[in-house]
């Protein structure tokens, strides 16, 4: 796979930002005003913010009708979350799993989460060239829960996750970490930010970061390099106009499909360690990442903002990894699983919006007026290897010891471009001084074509088409203060999926639609420094497909289906987040979820053993989540200590008549900090305290078991110039 040269873009604007950012530092007596190297460590009420992911109006989200919660940049500092995976494991409400060849799925209320937006800007969701996000590039993180298809189009009535960047500051900014841990983890960070001239209207900022570590199952690594640019030129006192780029090239040697179990069920009696993958199996990520971004004021009522991201990834991937039932008297697994894909992404976003207030009849309003659009084309080629070979004993076996391809035969290919653009509007009318009614709407199109080449060089056969028109997207919420602290919310938000099968005329099915219904309060207190919210949903996702008893067929592709299906989700969830008092910060979450297959039909028409069982197995009914920082005065707030915990229920996998279950778990985090100078911090963060041991999925009997992280340590040095 051909890779070009990182500073293919990121050139131009290390000439043009690294330069002036250095002549900064030349003459800099101090990065910041702050005396406290540890004041950083304040987490902010989630109240006093805004959300792209709530309705792009400058509004708390105290003030809007559905749960949201921030995970803001203190808190990825503090207990050093890296990654997105690190983010969301820790976030109130969501089930963590991961899966085959490197890729986490995220669930909220019983769904998979399926759609990401940047700084507000919606993407088609999960790139499969593109890898996990590294956070040191991200101010904080902006977590949606229940349906998002006013903004987002199309999805899953699970919630959405908001990414927000560190955009250039003023005044002068340097640092570096260092961080060495468990694994042989090695990372360094740097960050460099500030004008580029003396009229401050044009900023700056360059993030370096380098990364290697093993992962805690042998003969498996990663090697990350990533590079970050953006610079802000204040046009005007109304128009800001930001232009972004980022590379990343990620490779991961030594992957693995996961572990299989015994042929009953049971999980292998083998060490956490166990890789189940070929040594030489790897995966390699490279992608690029541009965003420009106009943003303009047009009084002191109304503002808008334009922005466009390009996205280009490729990455490549070659395994040999066990498949099958474990025969528990001989240890040996059936056979390898093996394959090697190609992937190249391509994808253009755009978003534009205004914002603004009026009045009506002395009501004021504030609405938002959007549209949006994403096209994205991603090529698949897949081959076979030949002469795979290796011991099947799991408890003898050695990743090394599996002999590499004596060939690698290209199989096809396929090409998918899909497309979705629609506009939005949602309207905030302040009934009483009391009460905000919320009502809106979206139209979204939505298009997509498959190609498939079964020769090398050959032509495209077109395998699959399909298109929406005008789908209709409601949304309606109130919100009702109750006292100065407390208000009162109901809402109504709704998403449709598109699904790709064809009823008995030949057309293809109507979409799968998501309806979240919540209700709830939320607090703010303490002069906005603490926020609470506790809310009740139920979230149904109707027609799904179902074979069509009418249309008798072998199981396979002679059937025909009808949008019959019908599952639901019920639960509520509790939030709260920022500071107790001066000293103490927390952030806590707890949900309580119960899913249901209510309609699932078999071919004969009658009821499928699916339902009245649980649609979503493998996430919890109970799933708490806590973080405490604490700061005493003892040490004149020199050190500050931390401790958390995520527990949860059991959960389950069936598998025919075989039940796969993990038992509730619990596992304790700490984490400490100690300015050593005014200057240089450092810390220490150790998560899973006790080694706890569980699964962390579940997948099948043959394959995709993953455990959890074992007790790690990693301890870094922050320094700022």
């Amino acid at each position: 796979m051909h890779h070009s040269h990182p500073f293919r873009i990121l050139k131009p604007f290390a000439i043009a930002v690294l330069p002036a950012l250095i002549s900064q530092l030349c003459w800099a007596e101090t990065v910041s005003d702050s005396k406290d190297p540890l004041e950083h460590i304040r987490i902010t009420a989630s109240s006093e913010l805004g959300a792209d992911v709530g309705l792009k109006m400058p509004t708390k989200i105290t003030e809007l009708p559905q749960s949201i919660t921030i995970i803001d940049n203190q808190r990825l500092d503090v207990q050093n979350l890296v990654t997105l995976d690190d983010v969301m494991l820790y976030s109130p409400g969501i089930t963590v799993q991961p899966g085959t060849s490197l890729r986490t799925a995220y669930y909220s209320r019983g769904f998979s989460i399926d759609s990401m937006s940047f700084d507000g800007i919606t993407t088609s969701g999960w790139n499969e060239a593109i890898n996990t996000e590294d956070m040191a590039i991200y101010q904080r993180v902006e977590l949606l829960r229940g349906a998002s298809g006013l903004l987002q189009g199309t999805g899953n009535p699970s919630g959405t996750i908001n990414l927000v960047r560190k955009r250039p500051t003023e005044n002068l900014l340097a640092e570096a970490k260092l961080t060495i841990g468990s694994w042989n983890t090695y990372r360094g960070e740097a960050d460099v930010s500030g004008s580029l001239n003396e009229n401050n209207n044009i900023k700056g900022r360059f993030i370096a970061i380098k990364d290697n570590r093993d992962y805690f199952y042998e003969q498996a690594s990663r090697d990350k390099s990533l590079l970050y640019a953006t610079t802000e030129w204040n046009v005007s006192e109304q128009t800001v106009i930001a232009l972004t780029t980022k590379y990343q090239d990620t490779s991961d040697d030594g992957i693995s499909m996961g572990l299989p179990r015994y042929s009953d069920g049971r999980a292998l009696n083998v060490s956490r360690s166990t890789n189940a993958g070929a040594g030489w199996g790897e995966r390699n990520w490279q992608n690029y990442q541009h965003f420009l971004e106009v943003k303009h004021v047009f009084n002191d009522s109304w503002q808008g903002k334009v922005s466009v991201s390009r996205i280009d990834g490729d990455s490549d991937l070659i395994y040999a990894s066990f498949f099958g039932a474990v025969n528990e008297a001989t240890s040996k697994s059936m056979m390898f699983m093996q394959g090697a894909y190609d992937f190249d992404n391509q994808e253009t976003d755009f978003d534009a919006y205004v914002t603004g207030s009026y009045d009506v009849l002395e009501v004021e309003q504030n609405i938002v007026v959007g549209a949006n659009y994403w096209d994205a084309e991603s090529g698949q080629t897949s081959y076979s290897l030949a002469g795979v070979s290796g011991n099947l004993d799991i408890n003898t076996y050695d990743p090394s010891d599996v002999s590499t391809p004596t060939s690698k035969n290209w199989t096809g290919e396929q090409i998918t471009s899909t497309r979705q653009y629609g506009g939005y509007f949602a309207n905030r009318s302040l009934l009483t001084s009391g009460l905000t009614l919320i009502v809106g709407a979206r139209a979204s199109w939505w298009d997509t074509d498959v190609q498939r080449r079964s020769e090398v060089g050959g032509p495209t056969v077109p395998t699959g088409q399909y298109e929406l028109d005008s789908e209709v997207t409601p949304y309606g919420g109130i919100v009702y203060d109750i006292n100065d602290n407390i208000s009162f919310y109901s809402s109504y938000t709704s998403i449709f999926k598109p699904q790709n099968y064809v009823d008995a005329a030949g057309d293809v099915l109507n979409p799968m639609t998501g309806s979240n219904k919540e209700l709830g309060l939320k607090g703010s207190f303490y002069q906005g420094k603490l926020y609470g919210a506790i809310s009740g949903f139920k979230i149904t996702q109707k027609d799904r497909a179902q074979v069509d008893p009418n249309a008798p067929c072998s199981g396979g592709s002679d059937c025909v289906y009808i949008a019959n299906g019908i599952v639901e989700s019920q639960g509520f969830d509790v939030d709260v987040s920022g500071q107790l008092d001066d000293n103490l910060q927390l952030q806590a979450g707890y949900t309580w979820l119960d899913t249901e297959y209510v309609q699932d039909r078999n071919a004969s028409g009658t009821s499928s053993n699916l339902e009245g069982t649980a649609y979503s197995s493998f996430t919890p009914h109970h799933l708490f989540k806590l973080w405490l920082h604490y700061r005493p005065d003892l040490f004149t707030h020199k050190f500050s200590i931390g401790a958390g915990m995520n527990s949860q229920s059991e959960y389950y996998v069936d598998s025919g008549t075989i039940r796969m279950t993990q038992g509730g778990y619990t596992t304790f985090n700490a984490d400490a900090q100690w300015e050593i100078s005014p200057t240089t911090q450092l810390a220490l963060n150790v998560k899973n305290l006790f080694d706890k041991h569980y699964l962390s999925r579940i997948g099948a009997i043959g394959w995709n078991n993953w455990y959890g992280e074992p007790l790690n340590v990693q301890l870094s040095l922050r320094v700022k110039l």
